[in-house]
């Protein structure tokens, strides 16, 4: 469920993580799950499906974003400007990004945006899932896009294990020198809470992790 707290602002949950209290119903678990599908493919994919105009950075207006979702997509009449921002605010993997009555999608995008205006990474050490067929391949030859624009990077060993899980039981791991990376010129980006973007990594600064300093890690957690 997705709520506002009048003292601590919008939530996910059947109470504030705060205080505890219960605060006012803004959108049931279906409806955010279906509104997050659909902004999505909106700002990420397929803006001109929806009759979205999207400058060259991907911001897209939140009023004509509602507009669109209201004509194009049964039962979201309702929704208003409050709705898109409480969405925005309380997605966990922090994929959008709003700035006064615009929008974007600050990752995964397969339409050609320039992100060059997102923070600049401040670690050094990134991680990224790779499967066992895939490990040699990218440690030789390096890191590229193939299903989106940008590289996709993690910025922990736990983090990049939960990434390659959609495509691996049991993801291998490779990490990225990033301080040599980024003294060389390679500009990476934060782009979400533990996601950074990047156009590219050379094979030169990728290396395999350990399987037992990933599973180090992994019994941490538990």
């Amino acid at each position: 469920m997705l709520a506002e707290c009048k003292e601590h602002g919008y939530y996910r949950g059947d109470s504030c993580p705060v205080c505890n209290k219960e605060g006012k119903f803004l959108m049931n678990d279906q409806e955010l799950s279906s509104l997050s599908r659909i902004m999505a493919g909106a700002l990420r994919h397929f803006p001109e499906k929806l009759g979205l105009m999207m400058d060259g950075k991907g911001w897209v207006d939140i009023s004509l974003l509602i507009d669109a979702i209201g004509t194009s997509r049964s039962g979201f009449k309702w929704l208003r400007a409050h709705h898109v921002k409480a969405m925005a605010s309380t997605d966990e993997r922090g994929r959008y990004q709003i700035d006064g009555g615009m929008i974007r999608a600050t990752y995964a995008h397969s339409i050609d945006v320039n992100l060059d205006d997102l923070p600049l990474a401040d670690i050094d050490d990134f991680y990224y899932p790779v499967t066992e067929e895939e490990a040699d391949m990218i440690v030789e030859g390096g890191l590229y896009p193939v299903d989106r624009k940008k590289v996709h990077l993690s910025g922990s060993i736990e983090k990049a294990v939960e990434a390659g899980k959609v495509r691996a039981e049991e993801p291998l791991i490779l990490k990225i020198d990033g301080a040599k990376a980024k003294k060389d010129g390679i500009m990476i980006y934060h782009a979400g809470k533990d996601v950074y973007i990047t156009d590219g990594i050379d094979a030169k600064y990728i290396s395999n992790v350990d399987d037992s300093e990933v599973k180090k890690v992994l019994e941490k957690k538990h």
